[in-house]
């Protein structure tokens, strides 16, 4: 769309003309908070970053990636990254999670409502026992988001947020079912989450908690996915265990502590998958 429209809460005139200054007086700012009488509002523009190198080569060489997994998301700029946004954040709202509202959309240009406090920040402060309650109100969450035929394309623990009292999902700017099957899509936002997740909690139980919980909602087409994953990586990990731990980069060994974890944890996915009539995620990674 080109046109102007609001939607969710109509932000006030005066506040718009704030904001709208604002963003003139910045305009290499793709992403920023704005500071309004009372509130802050989030800025998103999809015209002024061009898709960086990496992410081009990702997306050209994507149709002959296996497995699907690790295929990128189809690219969406200018308008057609906020039309991604905002149908996706509709999509959300509908099937009851929270979400940012859309206080304006022009063009190729978003101002959303703030939903902090990010759960990195929350994750930070809290105690034990209070990060394993978080934990599992994202694992919770996000079970329930697949298992209403939902994908969030990049759950970094950035990209949610702790909105009274309950997970609130936002930055929608990925949708890797346009390039892969949906249920390989699902089960690349559990492991996505499982990254920093594996790294942040050392009891391994309770990271089985936190997996279960996502299971015991997920579908299960998720799960014989993800399985198949962990058998591609799971071979990966024996040389692995020669590279010396100190010439692994931080991103390598959050990859290897989930593969890992996940790898030793196929007996829960089992379970979730018996009933299915499929063969199990544990003949699946053996295969």
């Amino acid at each position: 769309m080109s046109q102007e429209t609001n939607t969710d809460e109509v932000i006030p005139p005066e506040d718009l003309a704030m904001a709208l200054q604002a963003i003139a007086s910045s305009p290499g700012l793709r992403i920023a908070p704005i500071e309004l009488p009372g509130r802050r509002v989030w800025i998103k523009r999809f015209d002024i970053e061009p898709l960086a190198f990496a992410k081009r080569l990702h997306w050209l060489i994507s149709p002959v990636l296996y497995p699907p997994f690790l295929r990128g998301s189809a690219p969406a700029l200018g308008e057609a990254g906020v039309e991604r946004e905002c149908s996706r954040i509709s999509a959300f709202r509908a099937a009851g999670f929270r979400t940012p509202d859309i206080l304006y959309r022009n063009g190729a240009m978003l101002i959303l409502s703030d939903v902090s406090p990010v759960l990195t920040h929350e994750l930070a402060a809290a105690s034990v026992d209070r990060r394993q309650q978080l934990l599992l109100k994202l694992f919770t969450a996000l079970g329930r988001m697949h298992g209403a035929g939902l994908v969030h394309g990049r759950p970094h623990l950035r990209d949610v947020s702790l909105n009274n009292g309950d997970i609130c999902f936002f930055d929608f700017e990925e949708a890797p079912e346009t390039t892969m099957p949906l249920a390989d899509a699902q089960a690349r936002d559990l492991w996505l989450v499982m990254l920093p997740v594996v790294a942040l909690e050392p009891d391994e139980k309770k990271c089985r908690i936190l997996l279960r919980t996502w299971l015991d909602a997920a579908p299960v087409e998720a799960v014989v996915a993800l399985a198949r994953f962990i058998g591609f990586v799971r071979p990966l990990l024996v040389p692995a265990r020669l590279l010396p731990e100190a010439m692994q980069g931080g991103d390598l060994r959050r990859f290897l502590g989930a593969a890992r974890f996940l790898a030793a944890s196929i007996s829960d996915m089992d379970s979730a998958i018996a009933a299915s009539g499929q063969r199990t995620a544990s003949q699946q990674v053996r295969s």
